[in-house]
């Protein structure tokens, strides 16, 4: 209800299946207004006139609408998931300069390494959160507003193609997403959305550094009463690092550099009221140096998107979407014996690949308890990978393997109010795919004799469900459980194609099955008005048939690798985290999750039973201290702590655990001018990301600062 600042009731709210509150007609004498209701700020403030137009101002990220979990909006106390948003000012007073960095104050969210995209391969980028396997495939889905992110070839995350400035918030939700999204949120969903200013308006971020490190973001919206536009763009240069350990670097070492552009158009129209249309086109490049003399890769790719979405006075939404891609991706591999005073080029690659996709949702409320969404969606992949390899320097043979690979499914939800203070969530999805055309084909050099093998086609369904449950025990708690199951499809680079890095060979295998989890979580959320908030869950997560790095042999000079469907994995812990806030400048933030996660039994490789999972630690931690003094000063501390883990399946290569610090100042010396200093690694400690023959480390003591220009 809304109160008047002596308690008088000047209307009333109520609450339908959508979760959106309506309010009577408020009398104009209403200066101000408090909502007793802990999803919003306590104030409520006009837009126009009086006539019930009054704005929501949700609180800070838990208590905000997120889409994500449910695809369809809704407040935090009305989904049975533990859902972390990172929103346009947590993103922005964020030391880091890459996306997924600012993602890593979530201890949950994980890449395959501790290496950022700061410099790390492409390949080396894959997203896990809560521990369940990381690999450079990515088991978590990671969408770009609605549009899939991951490679359409490898399953790895091309984190470059975002920057913070474009974007006004991710959602991360750890957890299976099948049964919304099908394959590839085997492990949950992460969501970017992009920024879409009301009005015209101008932004530019300038920042620049040690390593030789520059980046520019720019963003400008033009608008008029029927249609808007937008453009973005960013450039981003370092010379980077060293990233061989100073006791095992060699002659053949040389920074880890990279460089990277983007360009994004955006076009708005809106017809009628409740309806949309959205066309996006972006264009992204980038390329890398990493870490010898030899090793390079390049990416570059070409994205086109269209939504049309329209909602009804009755609640009723449609929204058509479709997209198309275009990518090439280029990499060369080389050997380097263990004195590493020579390289030797063993390998180069072109993969050209195409990728399309389309999707039709409806959503709408069935009577007075009932919020129905349902759709249907499908993605078209197509790539080949064209490899030459080399011995003593001169090519040696050609090949080229891939084939196209087709998935689709159908999903319903229900999103039930059993009571005032119950909340359901029952959900399934239907899933088929379908891999075709997909061959080997290798000529040996300088014979030139063709060796053709084309593999069969293979394809298969699975169905996910999901059912959760949440329940207001006060104002202010809130409990909550879910169940779920949920897959993940090799991609086509698992089944056709094997590579080398360093002194380590991975061998593809074409009969590879998909992976499967079956899980469960529980928690609690506690609201204790606007100072103190509080997020407890256990879960539990079995993968079954998990594609994952078998080592076959090793030796001093080699380390061959397959990979494999392993007999299970289980990944079991707690998530947690605590926000407090001091006073009104001051606010401490804290995350922690326990994470174990180990092989289970593993038949065809017993050695690996009761292992721990690779790159996993077992004790994640975050905390951050925050403050903010308008005029004054704003100022970000966070560390980041990470346990022990290892680089290898049998557990013989272990990782230390590391602890780091990042700092970021800002203040605002004009309306529409902010000055920044960020340091990441404040310490400057080392970090170990890998343990073969050399030690891999991660990026030193970073210093930057910039400026942002808005108006």
């Amino acid at each position: 209800m809304l109160l008047s600042e002596r308690g008088r009731v000047l209307a009333q709210t109520s609450s339908g299946p959508q979760g959106d509150f309506q309010f009577e007609t408020v009398p104009p004498e209403a200066r101000a207004l408090r909502l007793s209701h802990p999803d919003f700020e306590e104030l409520v403030q006009p837009l126009s006139g009086w006539k019930a137009a009054y704005t929501l101002v949700p609180r800070r990220v838990v208590q905000s609408l997120t889409v994500t979990a449910t695809r369809t909006p809704r407040t935090w106390r009305n989904i049975p998931s533990a859902v972390s948003v990172l929103g346009e000012a947590e993103l922005g007073q964020s030391p880091a300069i890459t996306v997924d960095d600012a993602l890593r104050r979530i201890p949950s969210f994980s890449l395959f390494r501790r290496s950022s995209s700061l410099v790390a391969h492409p390949t080396s980028q894959g997203v896990s959160l809560r521990g369940i396997g990381p690999s450079g495939v990515s088991r978590t889905l990671v969408l770009w507003d609605g549009t899939p992110l991951n490679d359409p070839f490898g399953g790895w995350v091309y984190w470059s193609q975002l920057d913070k400035s474009s974007l006004e918030r991710i959602e991360v939700v750890p957890g299976g997403g099948s049964s919304l999204y099908g394959s590839s949120a085997l492990g949950g969903v992460i969501q970017a959305f992009s920024k879409a200013p009301p009005a015209p308006r101008f932004e530019l971020d300038l920042r620049g550094g040690s390593l030789g490190t520059a980046r520019a973001d720019l963003l400008g919206s033009v608008g008029g009463e029927r249609w808007s536009g937008l453009v973005s763009g960013s450039f981003f240069h370092t010379n980077g690092f060293h990233v061989v350990a100073p006791d095992d670097r060699g002659p053949v070492d040389a920074p880890a550099r990279s460089r990277a552009y983007a360009v994004r158009g955006a076009a708005f129209y809106q017809p009628r009221d409740g309806a949309q249309g959205t066309l996006r086109l972006e264009h992204f490049g980038e390329d890398r140096g990493n870490g010898t003399r030899l090793r390079e890769n390049a990416t570059g790719v070409t994205r086109v998107r269209a939504l049309y979405r329209r909602k009804d006075d009755r609640g009723r939404e449609w929204q058509l979407g479709a997209y198309g891609l275009t990518q090439t991706f280029d990499s060369s591999f080389t050997a380097v014996p263990s004195h590493r005073q020579l390289e030797f080029l063993t390998r180069e690659q072109h993969v050209p690949s195409r990728s399309a996709g389309g999707s039709l949702q409806w959503t709408g409320p069935l009577g007075q308890r009932h919020l129905v969404t349902s759709g249907v969606d499908w993605q078209w992949v197509r790539g080949h990978s064209r490899e030459t390899g080399y011995r003593s320097g001169m090519p040696a043979q050609f090949q080229v393997l891939g084939g196209s690979q087709q998935l689709g499914g159908v999903y319903l939800q229900d999103l039930v109010a059993l009571a005032p203070r119950w909340q359901l969530q029952l959900g399934a999805r239907l899933d088929g795919w379908f891999n075709h055309d997909a061959v080997r084909e290798q000529v040996p050099l300088p014979s030139g004799t063709s060796t053709l093998r084309e593999f069969p086609r293979r394809g298969g369904g699975m169905l996910s469900p999901r059912g959760g449950v949440s329940y207001h025990a006060t104002e202010a708690l809130t409990f909550r459980g879910a169940v779920y199951r949920s897959f993940r499809a090799p991609t086509l680079n698992e089944l056709y194609r094997g590579f080398r890095v360093g002194n380590v060979v991975t061998l593809p295998n074409e009969n590879l099955r998909p992976e499967t989890l079956r899980g469960a979580e529980a928690g609690v959320d506690w609201y204790g008005g606007s100072r103190i908030r509080g997020r407890l869950t256990a879960f539990w997560n079995g993968l079954s048939q998990a594609i994952s790095n078998i080592t076959l042999d090793a030796t001093s000079a080699l380390i061959t690798r397959q990979r494999q469907n392993v007999g299970r994995v289980n990944a079991r812990g707690l998530d947690a985290d605590l926000e407090l806030r001091l006073n009104r400048d001051w606010r401490l933030q804290g995350g922690y999750l326990l994470a174990d996660s180990t092989f289970g039994r593993f038949p065809e490789n017993p050695g690996v039973e009761s292992n721990r999972l690779p790159q996993v630690p077992r004790h994640r931690l975050t905390a951050s201290l925050s403050y903010a003094r308008p005029g004054v000063l704003n100022a970000f501390l966070m560390a980041r702590f990470a346990g022990l883990q290892f680089d290898d399946d049998r557990n013989l290569r272990p990782l230390s655990k590391t602890t780091l610090l990042d700092l970021h100042l800002s203040r605002r010396v004009h309306r529409n001018l902010v000055l920044t200093l960020a340091v990441e690694n404040l310490l400057d400690r080392p970090i170990p990301v890998s343990n073969t023959s050399v030690l891999g480390i991660g990026p030193p003591r970073m210093i930057t600062t910039g400026l942002r220009l808005a108006w």
